[in-house]
């Protein structure tokens, strides 16, 4: 499924790359010179000449020779020098090499017989056939050689045989011996034998003999632009697809709202956009307004609604959407109130220039004996800052968070209550406080949270009973799931996927 979701994101890059290999391998195989290949056929067959003869010893060249044979023989260095001779081109070393490399041969195996396939490559398509055509010709006058040598060797050894059985005749010195009669007899024998050895050897031919000629072929052979075309295309999506991959196995961190979604399955809540530099933790209050509606909507009754906003690691602007969503929600009408429990680097005081106050230390301790007094900072808008550290924050939030948000719910003075909470993967504070809220809202920096710590922190809330609602992607380059901004209604130079104030209609 998210391999899915990966491919179709960027399925419009894997497809341009795919089309211009394409487009590329045609056009340089378009201006390639065209190469023709021209084939001829050859049927090597079982001799018979000699079946049934009653001649001395075995005669040779009767059975049928391996189609591997004529494969090797058709590249030797003889044939292949005979060949090029005969077409008029260079002998040496490396003409009859580049010939055998540019030429191919192959054999197509039967029971009784085989056939041998010479294939010549050439610019020009006659000389391609001429030389097919030769290079057939060298190979049956090979066989021939071959076979006539057989005969030439058996005809050898009846003239020793010959040599033998007169000169025992000429030895002999009764000529009324029987055994003379006999070495007589084998003589006029041996000599009809050589004779018909001798007829033979002119006259016989191998086992090969020419099936198709090599013709004058009508189309090139290579290159062949639609086909490599194809293939270009094909082997591009592949790439494509190898390295869209490769790069996704190399990317730690978040990229957008649908990848956030897909590791998490939790829905997005709101979508902070990135802001201009020197903007500081100011973020857009229409994704903060949007966000509280998601919110209001998400947890089911209940006031006042307790919401923790966290992130997996630091500096991915949990606090800033904490400050966001709780001047969103008092800008509805919602008594709020903002408690900095982020008591290892605090920034509530410092966002709202509060130097004297009762703080969330004081407000922990001495609850019940003084009542939390909160700073009212902006219109239906209160806050707890941390003006002190906490000492030892673990052994603290665990005996004092849990009386000190039941006073709160009971008092029923606040509409929403936010807390900014240390980052999970940091400190232990988090985990102490979560299961005691209505719901923890997980802030994630596009480009920068990382998928690992994302899922890990995400599980230990899980683990510790604690109620995640959903994510806030915050630094958003361009919003994956909110509608843009209509016309008609006001915009920045940035999309916030919220929709803006109309703009008056002048008169």
């Amino acid at each position: 499924m998210r391999l899915g979701r990966t491919l179709k994101r960027h399925a419009l890059w894997i497809l341009a790359f795919a089309v211009l290999l394409s487009v590329a391998t045609f056009v340089l195989s378009s201006l390639q010179t065209p190469v023709y290949q021209a084939s001829t056929r050859l049927l090597a067959a079982q001799s018979n000449v000699l079946s049934g003869s009653n001649l001395l010893g075995t005669v040779p060249a009767s059975a049928l020779i391996d189609a591997g044979a004529y494969r090797e023989a058709a590249l030797s260095n003889l044939v292949l020098g005979r060949t090029l001779k005969a077409a008029g081109l260079g002998t040496t070393p490396r003409d009859l090499e580049r010939f055998a490399r540019s030429s191919r041969v192959r054999t197509v195996e039967g029971k009784n017989s085989n056939v041998i396939i010479l294939s010549v490559r050439n610019p020009d398509p006659d000389r391609a056939a001429e030389i097919a055509n030769i290079w057939a010709r060298s190979l049956s006058q090979w066989d021939d050689e071959r076979v006539r040598g057989s005969f030439g060797n058996f005809r050898e050894s009846l003239e020793a045989q010959l040599a033998v059985v007169s000169g025992q005749i000429n030895q002999t010195t009764n000529r009324s011996d029987e055994n003379l009669a006999s070495l007589q007899t084998l003589r006029a024998s041996l000599l009809r034998d050589i004779d018909l050895m001798r007829a033979l050897e002119r006259s016989a031919t191998g086992q090969l003999s020419l099936i198709d000629r090599a013709v004058s072929p009508s189309r090139p052979a290579s290159p062949r632009p639609l086909l490599y075309a194809v293939v270009a295309f094909l082997l591009g999506l592949t790439l494509a697809v190898g390295l869209v991959l490769m790069r996704e196995a190399g990317v730690r961190s978040v990229r957008n709202a649908d990848e956030a979604f897909s590791l998490t399955s939790l829905p997005l809540l709101g979508e902070f956009p990135e802001m201009p530099a020197g903007a500081g933790r100011t973020l857009s209050p229409e994704v903060a307004s949007y966000l509280d509606i998601n919110v209001t909507h998400t947890i089911a009754g209940g006031n006042p609604r307790i919401i923790a906003i966290t992130s997996p690691a630091a500096l991915e602007g949990k606090s800033s959407v904490a400050i966001s969503l709780a001047r969103a929600c008092a800008r509805a009408g919602k008594l709020t109130l903002l408690i900095d429990l982020n008591s290892r680097k605090p920034v509530l005081h410092k966002e709202f220039s509060i130097t004297q106050s009762q703080d969330i230390v004081s407000a922990l301790v001495n609850l019940p004996r003084v009542l939390p007094q909160p700073t009212l900072v902006e219109n239906n808008l209160y806050v707890i800052p941390c003006l002190q550290p906490l000492e030892n924050p673990p052994r603290l939030l665990s005996e004092l968070f849990r009386p000190f948000i039941t006073h709160l719910k009971e008092s029923g003075q606040y509409d929403m209550i936010i807390i900014d909470t240390p980052p999970v993967l940091s400190v232990t504070d988090t985990l102490i406080m979560a299961p005691y809220v209505s719901g923890v809202l997980m802030v994630v920096r596009e480009g920068q949270t990382d998928r690992r710590q994302l899922r890990t922190a995400l599980e230990i809330l899980k683990r510790v009973g604690a109620q995640t609602l959903g994510l806030v992607m915050n630094r958003v380059r361009e919003s994956q799931t909110l509608p843009k901004p209509d016309k008609v209604y006001e915009g920045s130079s940035r999309s916030t996927g919220i929709f803006k104030p109309r703009l008056e209609e002048k008169s």
